[in-house]
């Protein structure tokens, strides 16, 4: 009895410390965003403002920052790196996991190593290659990098997916007179929707958020910069005034956190469901 209450009181302190640990940093950055310009360093410490106001929000949203425009670039670029994955990845998947041909366990296994390399590696080769196609300083710059960034696990977690799939359903649609397009579209494809879910949200929410490649190809032209860009410019502009970053930090992760919310159950499920089976 004293193991089961040691055990589910170390449970709780577990979770307590880990939701403290990720939540925390989360909490405060409201918090700093509810306060008046040049509270956020008052003393004594408010962990929460007295009197707690959305001008901030209401200034970062203005015309003098032009964040709804980044909100829209990312946006656009999270959508467009997010279809090309799927469209590209499910290809990949569907080859690896449903065609024989030679080296296709080794050739997973090098489109998994170079999913490993760190982004930051090949982020001057990108750069050249994305200048030699005139492609810098516009959304596509960033679009597709972060299709091909997104590429690896999407093949992985398809592949999965599709290699659960029981061959008899697709013999049974063979001899029912499918075709092979008609075979992929209407019937594979529906029984890997999970899987789809799951890429569509983790590259979307990868892309949201990545800073290092947009801040490279996009200086110059002020119409294409994606949110974290223009924040990171908020602070160079305003020299750090933290309220109105935290306003538009906060912004910028409410949709990040509506679609964790919303979609926990697919993205759990489409990261299981093809291992489980």
């Amino acid at each position: 009895m004293m193991k089961k209450i040691l055990r589910l009181f170390s449970t709780i302190l577990g979770i307590v410390v880990l939701a403290i640990w990720t939540l925390g940093p989360l909490a405060w950055l409201l918090s700093t965003s509810l306060k008046a310009p040049g509270t956020e360093f008052r003393t004594p410490l408010e962990y929460w403002p007295s009197n707690p106001s959305v001008e901030n929000y209401a200034t970062v949203l203005g015309p003098r920052f032009n964040l709804l425009r980044a909100m829209g670039n990312s946006f656009l670029t999270s959508s467009g790196a997010m279809l090309l994955t799927i469209i590209l990845g499910t290809m990949s998947a569907y080859t690896i996991a449903r065609l024989r041909f030679r080296w296709k366990k080794p050739g997973l296994g090098i489109l998994q190593l170079a999913g490993m390399i760190p982004p930051i590696v090949v982020i001057a080769p990108t750069f050249m290659l994305m200048s030699d196609l005139n492609l810098v300083r516009t959304l596509w710059a960033m679009i597709l990098p972060n299709a091909i960034y997104g590429i690896p696990l999407a093949s992985f977690l398809l592949t999965t997916h599709f290699a659960a799939i029981p061959r008899e359903i697709e013999e049974a649609a063979i001899l029912e007179g499918a075709k092979h397009h008609t075979l992929v579209t209407r019937v594979l494809l529906p029984l890997v929707i999970p899987g789809l879910l799951s890429v569509g949200i983790l590259v979307f929410m990868g892309s949201w958020g990545e800073y290092m490649l947009a801040s490279t190809v996009s200086p110059g032209n002020p119409g294409v910069p994606t949110l974290p860009v223009a924040i990171m410019g908020m602070t160079r502009a305003f020299t750090l005034q933290w309220t109105w970053i935290s306003a538009a930090s906060m912004i910028s992760i409410i949709p990040v956190i509506f679609l964790a919310i919303v979609f926990q159950k697919f993205i759990a499920r489409g990261l299981t469901m093809g291992i489980l089976k």
